[in-house]
């Protein structure tokens, strides 16, 4: 009798520790699934944090950050986007330009803009599985704040000043959202053809001296309409072409600089290149003063051309590439010989955003590629 009492207790014991151990193993096996199920991100404010590994619906908060997903072909993640999207002309602003009709049926989100602060309760309302922000909106909107209001984790992200010809931090950005949003293969094509583009621009003037030629670009976008004098140092078509401005001698520091007219008619640069986003006001201007003007010699000798803008709600990266180009057709024709700058420039935008838009901007009130004399007349 007793050894029929041991023989169960024992095999009750057994069948306890039986369902206890496999009790136990549920809650590893969902810590397990847990841990596969997010992802860990160290952003650009170096913040850490866990978003999901699939994410679903994402939104973009400030400058440049939609530009990047559309770089990313992950328009379809969209749950809403900035009313400035839905208000500005696209033309402009590369990413727009191919998705515009994709932005208008989408949720806004906030107001967008320079300066403009997210909006908790839009961007909570489109139940987003993750925000995007831009990092010049932490100075005046805490992300972790944002997290907390929206429900949702909240990444900082950036690409560089847009003064910046070092496209490093760009390529930081891509494959930060390439592992976020699951475009990690995406990320690294797209990286593989702007180092290859870059590559192939220094390539192409390597053994020229390039300090012969004086350049002056004027009339460079930044936050608004600007002068003629007006411009970047360094201006980075110019540098992926290992090609100085004039105006690099003297700047200070990186960014941008508003030169002397004084200072140019001394420098007298051989070519000049304006920037058409303000090609109007250097009109304005012309026509109050063309002996200004016409003192330089390279408006006199008809050797002004255009360039198409990429400060636009941050930088148009694909529309600086495709500068590049046009500006080495100009400069160096001989090692351009084979270039098409109006081809490359779709073959950069058709990688960038899978739409040929160089057209578009024509449409849109830009005269693109062309020398610009005809408009400048020097008697």
């Amino acid at each position: 009798m007793l050894t029929l009492v041991v023989i169960a207790l024992i095999v009750a014991s057994t069948a306890l520790i039986t369902l206890t151990f496999k009790q136990g193993q549920q809650p590893t096996t969902n810590v397990s699934e847990a841990q596969e199920t997010y992802v860990t991100i160290t952003d650009f404010t170096n913040r850490t944090v866990k978003i999901p590994k699939n994410v679903g619906k994402v939104v973009a908060v400030g400058p440049g950050m939609l530009r990047l997903i559309t770089y990313l072909n992950a328009t379809s993640l969209l749950a809403g986007v900035e009313e400035v999207e839905k208000q500005w002309s696209p033309v402009g602003r590369d990413y727009a330009m191919a998705f515009s009709n994709t932005f208008k049926d989408l949720p806004v989100i906030g107001p967008g803009g320079p300066g403009k602060p997210p909006s908790p309760e839009l961007i909570l309302a489109v139940k987003p599985d993750l925000v995007i922000m831009s990092s010049t909106y932490v100075q005046f909107y805490d992300p972790d704040k944002l997290q907390q209001e929206v429900e949702a984790p909240v990444i900082v992200v950036d690409y560089s000043p847009v003064t910046s010809s070092d496209l490093t931090a760009f390529y930081k950005a891509l494959r930060l959202l390439g592992k976020a949003l699951n475009r990690v293969d995406r990320a690294e094509e797209l990286i593989s053809y702007v180092q290859s583009i870059l590559n192939d621009l220094r390539r192409r003037v390597d053994g020229v001296n390039t300090s012969v030629v004086k350049v002056f670009v004027g009339a460079v976008s930044y936050r608004g309409a600007q002068p003629f004098t007006a411009t970047q140092s360094p201006y980075p078509p110019l540098w992926w072409l290992s090609t100085k401005s004039v105006a690099d001698a003297v700047a200070k520091s990186s960014g941008f600089i508003n030169l002397d007219f004084e200072y140019l008619l001394a420098e007298q640069p051989d070519l000049i290149f304006i920037d058409e986003n303000n090609l109007n006001t250097v009109l304005q201007d012309f026509s109050k003063s063309p002996q200004k003007y016409c003192s330089l010699k390279a408006f006199k000798e008809g050797r002004v051309y255009g360039l198409l803008p990429f400060n636009y709600y941050h930088s148009n990266v694909a529309v600086a590439l495709a500068d590049a180009y046009y500006i080495g057709k100009v400069l160096y024709p001989e090692r351009f010989s084979d270039v098409d700058p109006i081809a490359k420039a779709d073959e950069i935008f058709k990688m960038f955003v899978g739409k040929s838009i160089y057209q578009g901007f024509i449409d849109g009130g830009y005269v693109g590629f062309v020398n610009l004399s005809n408009l400048f007349t020097c008697s």
